[in-house]
This record gives structure tokens, sequence and C-alpha cells, in this order.
């Protein structure tokens, strides 16, 4: 599995920002296997999980995020 992790700042429009997201992942035809959020106080954390790594990549890159390498087991967060 394969992590794409964006954070949301207070200030960002959450309900905007998913609805972008949503549709770039339909205009790539990429489909994501899981969706996590996470409420940080302030801000919160969204987690997508794809099959493909190269997915996770790219919408990392486009939404300003980083990956959570699972893939391997070590937990290594490594940022774009």
């Amino acid at each position: 599995m394969h992590i794409a992790e964006v954070r949301i700042t207070p200030d960002d429009d959450f309900g905007a920002l998913l609805k972008e997201m949503r549709l770039w992942l339909d205009r790539h035809q990429f489909v994501p296997s899981t969706y996590t959020y996470f409420d940080l106080n302030p801000g919160m954390s969204i987690q997508i999980s794809f099959t493909k790594g190269e997915e996770a990549e790219v919408f990392a890159r486009r939404f300003g995020g980083s990956l959570l390498n699972k893939a391997s087991g070590d937990g290594v967060l490594r940022s774009n």
C-alpha cells in the first residue's frame, strides 16, 4: 500500500479541496483504496491509500503532500 498525506490548514476551504481532489482523481482515473482523516487541531490531515506507488506520488505532488512509505513497512516519511 502506498499512502499520500495532505495537510489541511484551518484557512483552507475543506469542502472545496475535497471536491478538487475527487475531480482530479476521476480525471486521472486513479482509484484510491481508502481515505483516512485526522483532526490535528488546528487543521486536518488526509491520508489516501493507493495500490500503485506512482499514483500516490503524483497525487502527493499535485496537492502539496508527502508520502508515507507503508509498502516496505519501514514507516519512513518521504517529503515531496
